[in-house]
């Protein structure tokens, strides 16, 4: 990459294009936007590279976020525009009144579980005011903080944090030791080069019970040049809190800045590269940047930060995104001054861990394409290469542990004998500094590893942690891509050592698709972020222990409708039918090729017929179910089917033909009646002219011809609403706040509300009919985290939730309108006062027309209905006998606008 990447010629012509347009609607303008932004997406060829390929870019095996990209970005700016959302949750924070409310009054949202997977996990700290050593915090990357009070009990559970929000991507968590009740939190994770967006750096002062933004966070990020340089705090590679004296703390901060997963051309994003660099903070709450500069005078990119037995300061840089390589090592013994110490050449991301007896010493783990060690044992004056691990597998290299993912798993740490661990794939160990190595855990019983008498460990390896405290020297904790693991003697021989999972309700699961099976069944199934697809049959009320019958990364997963069957799905077009509830027989389905990463997909249930984007449009798939006609692979191509499919779903109405509606990232909405038919079946376009943006869902109402359309994008009108077969189309975005809505469905027993799944949890309308819905979050039980999928088992009225961070929620849809909940971002009236004896006003300056009032306490009972005018009066004098309590005072007006206060009667 050439230095100085701002592509401000690029960026140029990039503006005069989109904006030299004929004179047009606004509508036409914007899609014209969406189009030529899709057209020349950052991720146009690398979304659809295969594992090996990305490896060899140093691009994540993971494409997802390049897909979100494309999907979500804002058609006016050309990117995903994640501020919004952060700045719409600080906003909800602090209007909240109750942090409960959910599907309705009585019914919230119940927590399914996993309770036995975790997810990717960087940071981990042992509670410095715990005299046994034994609680610990951890964050997920996607899955907010959390904490364990007992981490040597494979039973004991972990609890979320609240306060800081379940969508946070934690990568460190630190104490200060002058003050051991003050933490910090650093966020946004850079090796996956800039998927996990952070919120910068949090501070508690209370152990954790609270935490306030003390450094930088999304919501402050600005854009310049086009929207190309993203400028804020978005990635924390580390934090450090120094112990100067005299009860006086230092902190240091590694600030990086990073190019949304490598992305380059006219729609790249580059976030936080101005802000790039060492940041120190004497109080936690002021931070200054310290400079650090390349020969080009471009910022350095800082990773590592380490303290010496003398309490010198050690950095590591990692590569930039302005052109510079990492590999660099500076010394500071006064905080403010560093000196370059040594260079590895070649390197990016470069990872240093300090002798416990030795000042002179250091092992430095590097990667250079492949991961490389190297040592001193005289303070950088020489350096040596160290030969590396040798993994079992034989599907990983001799000469690189981390199986060409050096920039995403490198941990590198010592015990107080100086016996050093890395982890790349697994888990080494060397007695000798590094000359010999020898394998104490195995990520599978895969090919010859079956023959290694070694603890199984996930794969993926983060962070080694010893506990401290005497006594403690050979108790350690890691942290990986399967969550959290625990050692209770890692001195003992390899053979004999026990590492086990500590995940116990560590839900932080990045769910893709989400299926829920009949009553009799109970089946609950879905696929993950390198956990499979896990499987519950039998679910009981609560979080749930699932089974992982497939590995690597799961997808689009259904259970048809008398739960005998399940499409279980891999990467890209890699579909496979399982019989229920034995997972047998085993029928692959797809092998047409193609396909994206997480494939789109839908299954008529009703004719067991099941569709996937293929190589050259959609393959149809017959007779997979046991004693059916043999198996007939058709594919189904159109030229109106000009875009990449973002959407499918057959309608359940039609039951002696498949009449599959396609939803495409350009906005079109397909009817493909009698998809199912060995000749050529009929195409028709169904979409609104004003249809801006990539659909992520298409759901039925009470008919065929009731249509719900959800738009993946920012910017835009997310959502959609045909009741004459796409004839006609409403927009029912109402006051819905900008933000990616992923999916929609309705509730059977009130077919006036509807619940939407978005970047932002659920929620929900009362009224979708109404001139201007009014939409509010279902938040009983449900936190603010990404929800990628609804599905709704009419038999008992169970909707499930399926999150890409905390796993699957469920609740019951009701007759009755919920109310708890129902908060607006427009604030419709004022009470006072606000603690009172039951004698209050109402005033509102909104004409409002007759109003319903509602007083409800904090079980989600009403107590109190009335009806008021609020044109003719517009304060409303109430003298109401209730029991003391808290309660909330909803609104209802005439227009269906919702709104509600907090009251105190004494």
């Amino acid at each position: 990459m050439k230095k100085k990447l701002f592509f401000y010629s690029v960026i140029a012509t990039t503006v005069i294009t989109i904006f030299n347009l004929n004179y047009k609607n606004p509508e036409e303008k914007l899609k014209e936007k969406h189009a030529y932004f899709l057209e020349n997406s950052p991720f146009k060829e690398t979304q659809f590279l295969s594992k090996s390929e990305r490896k060899n870019r140093k691009l994540p095996p993971n494409p997802y976020n390049e897909m979100m990209w494309d999907l979500t970005l804002d058609p006016n700016t050309g990117r995903p525009m994640p501020e919004r959302v952060l700045k719409l949750q600080q906003q909800l924070k602090q209007s909240r009144i109750l942090r409960k409310g959910g599907a309705d009054d009585t019914n919230p949202w119940i927590d399914r579980g996993p309770n036995n997977i975790g997810g990717r996990t960087r940071s981990i700290m042992f509670d410095p005011n715990d005299s046994d050593n034994k609680r610990v915090f951890s964050g997920g990357v996607s899955g907010g903080l959390w904490v364990n009070e007992d981490i040597t009990d494979p039973n004991s559970s972990w609890n979320l944090v609240e306060g800081i929000g379940a969508n946070i991507a934690v990568t460190k968590i630190i104490y200060d030791p002058n003050n051991t009740s003050t933490f910090y939190i650093g966020s946004g994770e850079s090796y996956t080069t800039g998927d996990a967006v952070g919120r910068g750096i949090w501070k508690s002062t209370d152990a954790g019970a609270t935490w306030s933004i003390v450094f930088g966070g999304g919501a402050d990020g600005t854009s310049s040049n086009g929207g190309q340089v993203r400028n804020g705090i978005f990635y924390v590679n580390d934090i450090v809190a120094r112990n100067i004296g005299d009860g006086s703390t230092e902190l240091y901060a590694t600030i990086a800045g990073a190019s949304f997963n490598g992305s380059t051309g006219p729609a790249g994003q580059f976030t936080g590269l101005n802000e790039q660099g060492l940041y120190k903070s004497l109080d936690g709450e002021n931070w200054s940047k310290i400079i650090i500069n390349e020969s080009d005078n471009s910022p350095s990119n800082p990773n590592d930060i380490e303290l010496d037995l003398d309490n010198n300061i050690w950095l590591t840089t990692t590569r930039s995104s302005f052109g510079s390589r990492g590999g660099k090592i500076f010394k500071s013994n006064d905080g403010n001054t560093f000196t370059l110490m040594h260079t590895i050449p070649s390197a990016d991301r470069t990872e240093l861990v300090p002798s416990k007896n030795d000042v002179n010493k250091f092992w430095i783990a590097v990667d250079r394409n492949t991961a490389d060690l190297f040592y001193t044992d005289d303070a950088f004056e020489n350096v040596v290469q160290l030969p590396e691990p040798n993994d079992v597998d034989n599907g990983i290299g001799s000469t690189d542990y981390t199986r060409g993912q050096a920039f995403y798993d490198l941990p590198i740490e010592v015990d107080n004998n100086d016996v050093l661990y890395v982890g790349g794939i697994d888990l080494f160990r060397s007695f000798d500094e590094g000359e010999t190595w020898e394998q104490i855990s195995k990520w599978s019983n895969n090919n010859n590893l079956s023959q290694l008498n070694v603890p199984l460990v996930h794969a993926d390896q983060h962070a080694i942690v010893f506990m401290p405290g005497e006594g403690n020297e050979n108790k350690v904790v890691f942290g990986n891509d399967g969550g959290i693991y625990y050692c209770d003697d890692i001195s003992l021989d390899a053979t004999s050592i026990e590492i086990s999972s500590r995940i116990k309700d560590y839900n932080v699961t990045q769910f893709y698709y989400g299926a829920i099976g009949p009553e009799d069944t109970n089946i609950i199934a879905g696929g993950t972020q390198d956990n499979g697809t896990p499987i519950v049959i039998g679910a009981e009320i609560g979080a749930n222990n699932f089974s992982e019958p497939f590995g690597g990364d799961g997808a689009f997963t259904d259970i048809d409708n008398e739960g005998e069957y399940m499409i279980q799905t891999y990467t890209n077009n890699s579909h496979t039918y399982f019989g229920l509830p034995n997972l047998s027989p085993q029928i692959d389905l797809t092998n047409k090729g193609g396909g994206i990463f997480i494939n789109v997909a839908a299954l008529d249930k009703n004719l067991d017929v099941f569709y996937a984007i293929s190589t050259n449009g959609i393959e149809r798939v017959t007779g997979f179910t046991p004693g059916g006609r043999p198996k007939l692979n058709f594919e189904l191509t159109n030229n109106l089917l000009n875009s990449t499919i973002s959407a499918m779903k057959v309608s359940p109405y039609t039951t002696d033909a498949s009449n599959l509606f396609v939803g495409l990232r350009n906005g079109r909405l397909l009817k493909i009646t009698a998809a199912e038919a060995s000749t050529t079946p009929t195409w028709t376009r169904i979409d609104a002219n004003n249809f801006v943006g990539s659909i992520s869902d298409i759901e039925f109402g009470e008919s065929e011809s009731e249509i719900f359309v959800t738009i993946h994008n920012y910017g835009v009108n997310s959502i959609w609403y045909t009741n004459d077969s796409g004839d006609n189309w409403k927009s029912i975005e109402g006051n819905l706040p900008d933000l990616p809505v992923k999916c929609i469905v309705q509730n059977p027993l009130r077919p006036s509300e509807l619940f939407i799944g978005t970047g932002l949890g659920v929620w929900r309308t009362d009224n979708f009919n109404a001139g201007s819905p009014s939409w509010s979050q279902a938040y009983n039980g449900m936190s603010d985290v990404p929800v990628v999928d609804l599905d709704v088992r009419n038999s008992d009225y169970t909707i499930l939730a399926t999150t890409h961070g905390r796993g699957f929620f469920t609740s019951t849809l009701t007759a009755d309108a919920a109310s708890t909940d129902n908060f607006t971002a427009e604030k419709l009236f004022t009470v006072y006062p606000t603690k009172n004896n039951g004698s209050f006003t109402i005033n509102t300056n909104n004409n409002l027309g007759n109003s319903k009032v509602e007083i409800i306490d904090i079980t989600g009972k009403k107590v109190y209905v009335d009806t008021r005018d609020f044109d003719k009066n517009k304060n409303q004098k109430f003298n109401i006998n209730i029991s003391s309590g808290l309660y909330i005072l909803n609104i209802i007006s005439n227009n269906n606008q919702w709104s509600s206060s907090k009251i105190i009667i004494e």
